[in-house]
């Protein structure tokens, strides 16, 4: 759970300045996937 929320952090960080939320929503999601 820690992990998860310092992967938010930094791309909070990285998308200071996005317009849109959804594609900010979308980043974390992709961010966060675990990988197969």
């Amino acid at each position: 759970m820690e992990g998860t929320h310092n992967k938010v952090r930094v791309i909070k960080r990285r998308a200071y300045g996005y317009r849109n939320l959804e594609r900010f929503k979308i980043r974390i999601r992709l961010e966060c996937k675990p990988a197969t």
